[in-house]
């Protein structure tokens, strides 16, 4: 059981990434630019489902389903928000010049590719999971809470690369096609609905609580697990109409230009 102000130092990461996202929008408002505010609500919301996850109330409760909707909230719902939010163009956008050249660096380097890779992306994401839930690590974890919060680090790292991967609004070279994307999300889908299922069946992870609320706890990450991959389907399948459109109405822009035949005196006519 948390309490005291040790509770709340979560708060502190979580209150700096808003200042930074406000910060990076002021940049950009100063010199006329502007940020959509559809972006900036996805990030507030992908911040306050990990406070939610991470702070009293919730984080204060020593129950297994109270625990599994925290997992929810933080690995899978925040990420997915986040990564709607586009913070690395913001970022671009407002960083004077040598730290968007050093930013590229990183988001170019080998390093990244590697760690934006379907496969790569779906071992760290499923076999965090699989390793908090069905090992001793869960009791490990719940007994330091240095390992927990790595564990929640790790947990929502990971979803947010899988989120990024699959709908972020940032430029990403090597991303999936449709195809490729809906593969990934279904492999990822099925992993949650298999582990919430071997959670059931073996009452796993040991020493959760009792029978009862381990079962209602894999219940509440099948159900609800389920419900945020729709909401990813969603997502994804709204991102690929956007950019079909988009690339449509470039491709009719780009006909226009190249059917029109300059006419005597000056008048374009179509060809």
């Amino acid at each position: 059981m948390l309490d005291g102000l040790a509770a709340w130092w979560p708060a502190v990461p979580l209150l700096v990434l808003v200042l930074l996202h406000l910060a990076g929008v002021v940049r950009l408002w100063r010199r006329g630019d502007r940020w959509p505010l559809g972006r900036s609500a996805a990030a507030v919301a992908g911040v306050a489902c990990a406070a939610a996850a991470l702070l009293p109330p919730l984080a204060a409760r020593s129950d297994f389903p109270a625990h599994v909707v925290g997992h929810l909230l933080l690995a899978m719902v925040a990420p997915l928000l986040l990564a709607l939010a586009a913070p690395v163009t913001l970022a671009l956008r407002a960083l004077p010049p040598p730290g968007r050249r050093r930013l590229l660096r990183v988001l170019h380097s080998r390093a990244a590719r590697v760690l934006t890779w379907a496969p790569v992306v779906l071992a760290l994401e499923l076999g965090g999971m699989y390793a908090f839930y069905l090992t001793d690590l869960f009791a490990l974890a719940h007994a330091h809470p240095a390992l927990m919060a790595l564990v929640d680090l790790h947990m929502v790292l990971a979803g947010l690369l899988l989120a990024v991967l699959l709908v972020g609004a940032d430029p990403l070279p090597d991303r999936p096609g449709l195809a490729g994307s809906l593969g990934t999300l279904l492999v990822a889908a099925a992993g949650h609905d298999v582990l919430a299922k071997l959670m059931y069946a073996r009452l796993l992870p040991a020493g959760a609580g009792t029978p009862d609320e381990v079962r209602l706890g894999a219940q509440v990450m099948y159900h609800g697990g389920t419900a945020v991959e729709v909401a990813f389907a969603v997502a994804l399948m709204a991102g690929w109409y956007v950019r079909g459109g988009r690339d449509l109405r470039r491709e009719r822009r780009r006909s226009l230009r190249t059917t029109s035949v300059p006419a005597p005196g000056g008048t374009p006519v179509r060809g």
